[in-house]
């Protein structure tokens, strides 16, 4: 085991001790919108709370995080002392949001990291630990969070699946529930996958549940939603994974037009079909003129190496993530040079307008 597992113990004692200054002030809490995400922001603000503050959430849009600018005008509008950002992945740009910053993640900082955060980050400390193990391993020394262990196992589920690695992970899932986190999973990640991309949504239903038997068994408000969502997505899958694949050397590329995030489960759809490729699902409908695309394998292929030695420049929002899982958002023209780049070609006729 890594001594410094799940991140350096200055790191998490740089975290625990921006937790304690953060509840003194007006903290808010910015988390991503999977359920890795939600978990970890969740199990901070009880943090919070038990220490006496009064978190506010903000949650970013379709398409956006906390460097875009509209989330940071909305973080400057409630005039925190501090702001917490969790599992958004790592940018070498400043927070900028009128407040000393936490960043809590554990993707691969390819572009750097933000130059104004306290930092904790399990990146590089195998196995890499997800946001929600994370944040609960710092939390836990800062108040008893005992009680919010199954929100650390829920994102694990989420973003590693019932068979990770993570010391603890499995006893844990056993003692929860592997039924209801696997169903309490498939509900939260409905409303962000869905067009509406109504992560306020997963958030009132998490913030409600005391473990998650009460989302899978519709216990407490909201799951209702939650559900015709998640059918709505499962149809939209439905629809986009019969696209025709254009294969093409090592890629297999489908693009389709929908308003829902669902290219990351198409791609995954896909990747039994052609284990040994590189299966790219480019969304042309997710955002007005630009091109929502993600990398998937079932081969042992750093994905996140290949999609930077294309040589294609990828600015802003793409290429991000893991070495497993990658992608991005890029203007329609700047994909097209993309996927040229890979061999690929143009995607088809009429989904570039």
């Amino acid at each position: 085991m890594d001594a410094n597992w799940p991140a350096p113990p200055a790191a998490i004692e740089a975290a625990r001790a921006f937790l304690r200054g953060a509840a003194a002030g007006s903290p808010v809490v910015v988390p991503d919108g999977d359920v890795d995400g939600l978990s970890s922001g969740l199990i901070a603000c009880r943090t919070l709370e038990r220490l006496g503050a009064k978190p506010v959430v903000i949650h970013p849009g379709k398409g956006e995080h906390v460097h875009t600018g509209a989330v940071r005008e909305r973080i400057r509008a409630e005039a925190p002392d501090a702001v917490l950002v969790f599992d958004q992945g790592s940018r070498g740009l400043p927070i900028d949001a009128g407040a000393k910053a936490l960043v809590v993640d554990h993707h691969q900082p390819v572009r750097g990291l933000p130059p104004d955060a306290v930092i904790a980050s399990s990146f590089g400390h195998e196995p890499v630990a997800n946001t929600s193990w994370l944040t609960f391993a710092i939390c836990d020394g800062v108040a008893d969070c005992r009680d919010l262990a199954w929100l650390a196992i829920l994102g694990t589920v989420g973003d590693l699946g019932t068979e990770s690695q993570i010391p603890g992970a499995k006893e844990l899932l056993r003692r929860v529930g592997v039924t209801a986190v696997r169903e309490a999973v498939a509900l939260l990640n409905a409303p962000r996958r869905h067009g509406a991309h109504d992560v306020a949504a997963a958030w009132s239903v998490l913030a409600a549940a005391t473990g998650p038997a009460d989302i899978a068994k519709g216990r407490v408000p909201g799951v209702e939603l939650l559900q015709r969502y998640r059918a709505e997505v499962r149809a939209e899958v439905d629809r986009c994974a019969k696209t025709r694949p254009i294969v093409a050397g090592q890629v297999a590329l489908l693009a389709f037009r929908s308003p829902a995030k669902v290219h990351p489960l198409v791609a995954a759809r896909w990747t039994r079909r052609f284990p040994d490729a590189i299966v790219i699902a480019a969304n042309y409908g997710y955002l007005p003129g630009r091109v929502n695309f993600v990398l998937r394998s079932a081969a042992p292929i750093d994905l996140l190496a290949w999609l930077h030695g294309l040589g294609v420049p990828l600015p802003g929002d793409a290429g991000y993530g893991h070495a497993r899982a990658t992608g991005g958002s890029l203007p329609v023209d700047r994909f097209e040079e993309l996927l040229a780049a890979a061999g690929v070609g143009a995607a088809p006729a009429g989904l570039s307008v």
